[in-house]
């Protein structure tokens, strides 16, 4: 699923099923167009296929060819408003997502010294992660 950007929030995509098919979290990502968002979830898609797993809260190199990302836990709270259709799909808010997140281009992530921050889904584990 992809949700365009408005005046107050940038675009997202969002995947579905993904906790069905291989009790892996559904995924969210800010900022990314639409097409390089969906070839990035059918990459990650693939390799869940092939039984591989991403690592969790540290960086993560198979998900982007020319750049690290890292994954994140979501918090529940934000499901009502970014995973919206999830929440049909499942019927409930029973799954766990993940916030990938990937560096700017200079190469910091959103808690480092960062200009383009993304809404941060995580409750707060960015804070833990920010250079003060």
């Amino acid at each position: 699923m992809h949700v365009a950007a408005d005046k107050n929030l940038p675009s997202f995509s969002y995947t579905t099923g993904l906790w069905l098919k291989f009790e892996f979290p559904e995924l969210i990502v800010f900022g990314l167009e639409g097409k390089v968002a969906h070839d990035s979830f059918w990459h990650m898609y693939r390799t869940l296929e092939a039984g591989q797993r991403f690592a969790v809260g540290t960086r993560e190199d198979k998900i982007f060819e020319n750049a690290p990302a890292m994954l994140l836990p979501v918090s529940p709270r934000h499901y009502r408003n970014y995973l919206g259709w999830n929440r049909w799909f499942y019927g409930n808010d029973k799954f766990e997502c993940l916030q990938l997140i990937f560096p700017d281009i200079d190469g910091h992530f959103p808690w480092e010294e960062s200009v383009c921050v993304p809404p941060d889904l995580t409750e707060g584990i960015w804070s833990g992660r920010r250079h003060n």
